[in-house]
């Protein structure tokens, strides 16, 4: 499964989203026909476990989405930006000031609508302050994976929770190590370039 999922992606096969169709009937296959743990009698209930989980996903990410889009009609994204510049014209600050700001923006909307909604503000700010866009964008991506596992929003926080059956409580709380750690490489990535610069 792994290598479907891997090679199906990078080798441009099927797209992220049509590798979890492929993966679906790769999986019911195997259940069905090779482990036998599947009987057809349990498609009903697989089907509509399936549903609600999906269901409670995609209500999330609907109203993160609708959430972006009055952000964007009140222009508040560009509010806030200008008036962090205002703050300040020190470089590490203001990187840190942007940190925030997409750590904050992670936990109440989904990594797509927040990349679409602050790259375009914040690209030409990391510029005008020398920052690398390669760099940035990972700046950018580490920020918003932080915001998937932190409530209230955290969408993978709970995909996972529906998948385990664990509290979203008591994963948050395991969260916490390895939140520490991304936010370590977080800090690494944004105040020393080479770090991420090496490669090109």
């Amino acid at each position: 499964m792994p290598l479907i999922i891997v090679f199906g992606i990078r080798g441009g096969i099927f797209t992220a989203t049509e590798g979890g169709a492929v993966i679906s009937v790769y999986g019911l296959i195997v259940g069905m026909f090779i482990y036998k743990e599947i009987k057809l009698k349990d498609l009903p209930g697989i089907l509509k476990e399936a549903a609600v989980s999906s269901a409670t996903i995609g209500t999330i990410i609907a109203a993160t989405t609708l959430f972006s889009w009055l952000l964007t009609s009140e222009q508040i994204p560009a509010k806030i930006t200008n008036w962090m510049i205002g703050l300040t014209d020190n470089k590490y600050l203001l990187l840190l000031l942007i940190n925030i700001l997409l750590l904050i923006t992670g936990m109440f909307i989904d990594s797509g609508p927040a990349i679409m909604l602050l790259a375009p503000i914040l690209c030409p700010v990391a510029t005008s302050l020398g920052v690398d866009l390669v760099q940035f964008g990972l700046v950018m991506v580490i920020n918003l994976t932080i915001g998937l596992l932190t409530p209230p929003v955290g969408t993978a926080m709970y995909v996972g929770s529906n998948v385990s059956g664990v509290p979203i409580p008591q994963i948050s709380r395991a969260l916490l190590p390895f939140i520490a750690i991304m936010l370590g490489v977080l800090m690494i990535v944004t105040y020393v370039p080479a770090f991420t610069g090496w490669a090109y």
